[in-house]
């Protein structure tokens, strides 16, 4: 019986993929459920642990865990009712990349290439972890998908179909580029997330600097899958402009509340 409900729910797809393929074709739409984005999120945790291995050290976890909370109740001040009920994790992968990934539903990842050239600068960390956050809130990677692997619709929901095809989707997840406009949209949520978390804005500026710095020495090959739109001069100047429009700046490493 089981079955041809499932045969039954893949006829219906078939049949309504043409307007479905037509309705994703409009920029920005979205046509997972959050679930379906929680699901994704899984197999994409699955896929990458499986690849890389996890940092056990309890500073670089601790430091993480923390910012990344942090960076959560900024979030959910700055959202108010329309923040998500996703279950955010935030670890860390044991490699020198210097990236950062998150994935549809709430998982966060920073290298350990990347904490260690944000060094003991945390505001820098939590506005690279605040930026990867945005792109969850704003759903930025489930439009992708919408409207690039409706053909594989089925498997992409993650809730039929088998593992190793939705673990294979999703580990493509971790290469998928962002528009500009999406990176954008991820600048100016995570500036005002960490902002409302206590921590110092302009950590995201000399993030930004320091990767130029790294793209133009030997650190460039380690850059090869940072999953960031190009640092042009327009892109930083927006970002110190927003800045610069926040009303009433709290100190840097301010903890919330105090």
């Amino acid at each position: 019986m089981k079955g041809r409900v499932w045969l039954a729910r893949v006829g219906i797809l078939l049949l309504v993929l043409p307007a479905m393929l037509s309705l994703a074709s409009c920029r920005g739409t979205n046509l997972l459920s959050k679930q379906e984005e929680i699901q994704i999120g899984k197999e994409g945790s699955a896929a990458i642990e499986k690849e890389y291995k996890l940092d056990t050290n309890p500073q670089r976890v601790a430091m993480v865990q923390e910012i990344g909370q942090r960076v959560l109740e900024g979030m959910r001040q700055v959202e108010g009712k329309r923040a998500p009920d996703f279950p955010f994790t935030f670890k860390v992968l044991d490699t020198k990349e210097v990236n950062a990934v998150s994935l549809p539903g709430g998982p966060v990842y920073v290298f350990r290439g990347l904490m260690e050239q944000t060094g003991d600068d945390r505001d820098m960390l939590a506005a690279v972890i605040a930026h990867e956050v945005a792109h969850i809130v704003a759903r930025h990677a489930a439009k992708q998908i919408s409207s690039s692997i409706l053909a594989d619709l089925a498997i992409s929901l993650g809730t039929r179909g088998s593992a190793q095809k939705a673990a294979s989707i999703a580990t493509s997840l971790v290469m998928l580029q962002y528009s500009r406009d999406d990176e954008y949209d991820a600048d100016r949520r995570g500036i005002h997330y960490t902002h409302a978390a206590g921590y110092d804005p302009e950590g995201l500026v000399r993030f930004f600097e320091k990767l130029r710095t790294l793209e133009k020495g030997e650190m460039k090959g380690l850059l090869a899958n940072l999953r960031t739109h190009p640092l042009t001069e327009n892109r930083i100047a927006r970002a110190k402009k927003l800045i610069a429009e926040l009303p009433d700046r709290q100190s840097p490493s301010a903890a919330p509340g105090q």
